[in-house]
């Protein structure tokens, strides 16, 4: 196998600059080079089949094509730990469908002094408290994007899915139903979440013992999470559970399971989106984006 074409082997073949291929080959127009020169190091690029690197890249447009991507998950949460890695899955597959680096950026609530990571464009954070949340953007200068966190806050893009319409609806058509779900971190968004639901009515499930779940039995159920719905499901008929679930999860539910989907898809589009928009400096007067199930 021949040695790999360096951005420095066209450079020295077109008798110009490293920037300066750099600069042609991403096609920046604010940088006066003429016309020449342009086509010039197209053709010794093409005929030495040069592909840009990262670092490359970087040089003409400053940036580093690297997104950060922040999150925690809980240890008595693990079927809302699946959706959200769910989510970042979907993340990494469309950020690298278009060229862009992944870096995970752990949070841990117990550090004072999180490292600092540097040379990334942007950040998409998933569900950190307000405080997590504050501690982890005081130390980045780069766009956030809040994905299921409410932080009444426009200095950041906000992105959440409505979950209590779908909610007051299947509890308002089933009256004696009650609503379960484990606890999500942020705590705007938990109290959004439960809003129109009475306490008596809530079931929060930060632990399932076998005894907190017999306890479900002979109630009519909207369970939030299709692993939480699977583990509840030996303790209660498939007749009286209702799911919301990621469409991702909905089949390892039970064909007879009433399910209401909620686009995950379309959230990370969203978020990626808003996300790029911000990075070029594009920004959109609304900061709350509330998906609808």
């Amino acid at each position: 196998m021949g040695k790999k074409v360096t951005i420095r082997d066209v450079a020295k073949e077109a008798g110009v600059s490293v920037a300066t291929v750099s600069y042609i080959m991403n096609d920046r127009k604010d940088v006066k080079i003429s016309s020449e020169t342009r086509k010039k190091v197209l053709q010794i690029a093409n005929l030495l089949d040069y592909t840009p690197s990262s670092t490359a890249k970087s040089l003409a447009t400053g940036r580093s094509n690297t997104i950060g991507v922040s999150y925690h998950l809980s240890s008595n949460a693990p079927s809302r730990n699946l959706e959200i890695t769910d989510f970042v899955n979907l993340l990494i597959e469309r950020l690298n469908r278009m060229h862009y680096d992944i870096l995970f950026l752990p949070f841990h609530p117990d550090e004072d002094n999180p490292p600092i990571r540097q040379n990334i464009d942007g950040i998409i954070a998933i569900d950190l408290s307000s405080d997590e949340f504050r501690k982890f953007a005081d130390n980045y200068l780069v766009p956030i994007i809040a994905v299921d966190m409410i932080l009444h806050d426009n200095l950041f893009y906000q992105v959440y899915t409505n979950l209590p319409s779908a909610i007051e609806r299947y509890m308002t058509r089933i009256p004696d139903s009650l609503l379960v779900l484990e606890p999500f971190r942020n705590e705007q968004y938990m109290d959004y979440i439960v809003s129109t639901v009475k306490p008596e009515r809530l079931c929060v499930l930060s632990d399932c013992h076998s005894g907190t779940l017999r306890s479900l039995q002979g109630r009519k159920l909207l369970v939030i999470g299709s692993y939480l719905a699977l583990m509840i499901r030996p303790y209660v008929s498939e007749a009286d559970m209702a799911v919301i679930t990621s469409s991702t999860y909905s089949h390892i539910l039970p064909v007879s399971t009433d399910i209401l989907e909620h686009d995950t898809s379309k959230k990370a589009n969203v978020a990626i989106n808003l996300l790029l928009n911000a990075i070029d400096r594009k920004f959109d007067v609304n900061h709350t984006y509330e998906l609808d199930l």
